[in-house]
């Protein structure tokens, strides 16, 4: 069976697969699933059923930077403990959505619970956890820890508090329809639309998040604390599309130019200085980190830095190398 492995990581280009254990022997079905599937997470033993036959299969789409399966399975457990993740080689964040049958999930320190059909639950590697499903369908959708971190001004909620807003959102249930709709709406897309599909699923659920802990946000977003916060999220989520400005920033939340600017003042930065910061942060993160045969150009415009005769000046002035400097001293 070729196949990607995702138990080793993510793909180096995009990438769209069905897996199954339909063509493994039987009684090496749940081997090869918790081999060649399950990542970071510590499997218990099979008892004699799983011994015998396992059937699951899981349909994919997955580039350097995001994930997003669809999966059906026999039931199966697992835990994430604390030397687990000290060992772990990916940092794990996901929502999930139970499409069928339902999963006993219990975070450190808390108590069991039970999400059924419908219900999101996050899977986070930082956070000791175990699961134990039942025969189930579920759809994970990797997300950016970064840009989670981004839509809070302070910690980011445990999972179960998150879990618990996402159950009253109101917007939860346009998430769950766009998600039951995967992989369907996949098949037949190009890579470049795979890849829009994916970043914008991801961009839904963080939206979708955000909103629901917006009520509680509220009355701390009219401070100036709050409302440079919530410029910084803003300007963090939007880094890549090129007409971010101080105009558009100051109308997302909610107040005028010159008070978004004082804001900044306050904290001695200036706006476009700030996102400049931030594009070239994340470029050179890129950079280090990406698959290394997407053009350079690409990266950038990922990044929204969209005026390449300036771009390397800018990075040479920033970090001293060139972009392409950058990222070949990575590789030594």
């Amino acid at each position: 069976m070729d196949h990607h492995s995702f138990s080793q990581g993510r793909p180096e280009c995009c990438l769209f697969q069905e897996m199954s254990t339909q063509d493994i022997a039987p009684a090496s079905r749940f081997d090869f699933w918790v081999s060649d599937v399950v990542r970071t997470f510590s499997v218990d033993s099979p008892n004699d059923l799983q011994r015998k036959d396992f059937r699951a299969k899981v349909i994919s789409l997955a580039t350097a930077t995001g994930e997003m399966h669809y999966a059906e399975s026999d039931g199966i457990s697992a835990h994430l403990t604390a030397q687990t993740i000290r060992n772990a080689e990916f940092d794990e964040l996901a929502l999930m959505l139970m499409l069928d049958g339902h999963v006993q999930c219990t975070y450190e320190c808390g108590e069991p619970t039970t999400i059924g059909k419908g219900g999101f639950f996050l899977l986070d590697g930082s956070c000791p956890t175990s699961i134990r499903f039942s025969r189930h369908t579920v759809v994970q959708l990797d997300l950016s820890r970064p840009l989670l971190k981004s839509l809070f001004p302070g910690a980011v909620p445990a999972p179960s508090v998150i879990n618990a807003a996402l159950a009253n959102s109101r917007l939860a249930g346009l998430l769950r329809d766009h998600l039951r709709q995967f992989p369907r709406m996949a098949m037949g897309l190009g890579p470049i639309e795979q890849q829009g599909l994916l970043d914008a699923s991801e961009s839904f659920a963080l939206t979708t998040i955000e909103a629901a802990f917006s009520t509680s946000l509220q009355g701390t977003e009219r401070s100036s604390a709050g409302l440079f916060a919530a410029a910084q999220r803003y300007i963090k989520r939007h880094l890549p599309i090129p007409e971010l400005s101080p105009d558009a920033v100051a109308a997302a939340i909610g107040c005028s130019r010159s008070t978004l600017y004082r804001l900044f003042d306050d904290q001695e930065l200036s706006v476009q200085g700030y996102i400049r910061e931030l594009r070239l942060q994340q470029f050179l993160h890129l950079l280090q980190q990406e698959n290394r045969t997407l053009p350079i150009q690409t990266l950038a415009l990922r990044c929204g830095l969209y005026d390449w005769s300036n771009v390397s000046r800018l990075f040479r002035q920033r970090f001293g190398m060139s972009p392409s400097e950058a990222r070949a001293a990575t590789k030594r």
